[in-house]
């Protein structure tokens, strides 16, 4: 009987395995179709269309298979600017149309392309905008308003009505539920853990908040003011007297140009180019014009070598990065993944500067330290700078105090230098609604601190406050090293506080203002690298479908494999092997993490 069921286990398995690899081979052919496109054609006199509809990554796989199947998006952050940059050279380009169908990129992301396109303008090149009858919001339009015209279609809607940002509270579901929140923390302004404990924003949230708010909306305003020739203070009273929520009440307004359909545009760049009417418009979309030559587009790189751009991006946990799937955006930055990276960029000879870019809330303290050690080691052999993105914040500014150079955008999410521990007493949900009692031995009094159903004891609760408090010294030490500052004045301006870039700047834990590109000119720059523009390599690489299909097949497969020929000894030790390396993952360590997720509307 069991050699009847051990047979059936086996071909079971081997059908299965047969039909992943035929599915792989079926996906590894058609992705190297798709990858094998020719290089893009861009005829004279051509329009470059940069389509806004949904995210702008920081990064791509480059992966036509996830861009086929699974809507991935075509171009990231970097092919915008590098593209925009290629396209103010390039003769066969005349023109850019921005068209806008909607965004749910970050404000961060949507100022570094919004300076893309103000140096775009610089080559005298006409740049048109329009939302067709998608309409706009704040961030839409904010973009758009780069333009030398903004267009949207009659009828269609518009939003200029101020931002809001909203925090989620949780003690009373947990008061229901009977779950008591058991916290330690250090930083008076560490508000991560409030939303377990207060049904309101603190005094020290709402004022970090209200000035993160009052940052975003003076950075948005005076650029709008500026290309829009209006003033800060009539855009503060549209938003405030008459919350424009159509198209017509924003041109009479001035926010836009005009009323045109989708072919009225077409006329109008046809009218710019001097094209006859009804000529068809050669026009070619960002997501093709990333893959032509910089050669063809009249761009020489300067200097022999690059400028490696290594991301991170996500929670910050221990070990490897976990990428989302088809590629593109990491879930989380992986200490060992990340350490790899820069290991590659210290040890390469061809790369002659290091820019770090940060994308992150924060994290594992531990993974915190021992990626500002990577990034520091870097920094003693090569010029290493830290490029935040939308967020750079807690344990993401952890990992930056190894840097050189700090730049933000001024609407940057950085700063919450601060560390926090939360755990949970779910006794009362476990006896009193769920009827599960507990009862344990133990060999010490303190075997179980972290315990999820006994409350902490005063001995249990200051032991880990003394461990959050050494590893919150340890934060504001790297910092006070990084900044030239005492661990004092660190303290002033930490306690968990959250700051705008340029806020940050202003108290000094920030040097410049600036974007990718800023920073990657700078890196070359003190690399030798000449005046640029410069090669860039990006690290780690983002995994396509494939790839990470190929990694989950493999596994797979030699979970099937040690099922057949594993002793059940061995089959036994192995899981107590994979238990124990996610109980190393899932530790309950000190968390240098951004309060929550901030999000502006």
């Amino acid at each position: 009987m069991r050699f009847l069921s051990t047979l059936a286990a086996s071909v079971l398995g081997t059908l299965i395995a047969i039909i992943g690899l035929f599915l792989f081979g079926l996906f590894f052919f058609f992705a190297l179709s798709l990858s094998s496109d020719p290089t893009p054609t861009v005829q004279p006199s051509s329009v470059l269309v940069v389509p806004i509809d949904g995210p702008i990554p920081e990064r791509t796989a480059d992966d036509p298979f996830a861009e086929a199947f699974f809507d991935a998006p075509a171009y990231d952050l970097r092919d915008v600017q590098v593209g925009l940059r290629n396209a103010a050279s390039d003769d066969r380009i005349q023109a850019v149309w921005l068209q806008i169908k909607g965004t749910n990129a970050s404000w961060g992301t949507l100022h570094e392309v919004r300076a893309a396109l103000t140096r775009f303008k610089d080559s005298g090149k006409p740049v048109l905008a329009s939302s067709g009858d998608f309409g706009m919001g704040e961030k839409e339009y904010y973009l758009a308003s780069a333009a030398d015209s903004v267009f949207s279609a009659p009828v269609s809607p518009f939003e200029w009505n101020g931002f809001n940002t909203t925090v989620s509270f949780f003690s009373g579901t947990l008061e229901k539920l009977d779950v008591e929140p058991k916290v330690v923390r250090a930083g008076r302004f560490k508000s991560a853990v409030e939303p377990f404990l207060r049904d309101d924003l603190s005094d020290e949230n709402r004022l970090q908040l209200t000035a993160l708010l009052e940052t975003q909306n003076r950075e948005v305003k005076q650029a709008i003011a500026t290309s829009r020739n209006l003033t800060p203070e009539a855009l503060e009273q549209m938003a405030d007297e008459s919350a424009i929520l159509d198209a017509e009440s924003a041109l009479d307004a001035g926010l836009l140009d005009a009323l045109r359909y989708e072919h009225e545009v077409r006329d109008r760049f046809r009218s710019l180019l001097e094209f006859a009417p009804g000529r068809d418009l050669p026009a070619i979309e960002l997501g093709a014009y990333k893959r032509v030559p910089p050669a063809d587009a009249n761009v020489q790189y300067t200097g022999t070598g690059n400028v490696a751009v290594v991301y991170a991006e996500g929670s910050i946990v221990s070990g490897k990065t976990q990428d989302a799937p088809g590629g593109g955006q990491s879930a989380s930055i992986g200490s060992t993944t990340l350490i790899e990276a820069l290991e590659t960029a210290r040890t390469t000879s061809s790369t002659k500067a290091v820019v770090v870019r940060i994308n992150s809330p924060g994290g594992s303290a531990a993974a915190s330290e021992v990626m500002w050690d990577a990034v520091r080691r870097t920094a003693q052999e090569k010029p290493v700078l830290v490029s935040m993105g939308n967020v750079a914040a807690s344990g993401g500014y952890y990992i930056a105090a190894g840097a050189d150079s700090v730049l933000a955008n001024p609407t940057t999410i950085t700063g919450s230098i601060g560390v926090f521990g939360l755990l949970f007493n779910a006794r009362g949900l476990f006896e009193n609604k769920l009827g599960v009692t507990f009862d344990q031995v133990e060999t010490s009094p303190l075997s179980d601190i972290t315990s999820a159903i006994e409350p902490f004891t005063e001995q249990e609760r200051r032991l880990l406050e003394q461990s959050v408090d050494r590893t919150y010294e340890t934060f504001l030490q790297r910092v006070a090293d990084s900044r030239g500052m005492t661990t004092d004045e660190v303290n002033e301006i930490a306690q968990g506080r959250v700051w705008s870039g340029a806020d940050a700047q202003r108290v000094g834990l920030v040097d410049t203002l600036g974007t990718l590109a800023d920073a990657i000119a700078i890196a070359g720059r003190r690399g030798g690298l000449g005046d640029g523009p410069y090669r860039t390599r990006v690290l780690p690489r983002p995994k396509t479908f494939v790839q990470q299909l190929n990694e989950a097949l493999y596994g797979q497969s030699a979970q099937l494999w040690r099922a057949w020929t594993a002793s059940p000894l061995e089959r036994q030790l192995w899981k107590q092997k994979e238990a124990l390396e996610s109980l190393i993952r899932t530790q309950r360590s000190a968390q240098a993490r951004l309060p929550f997720a901030i999000e502006i509307r």
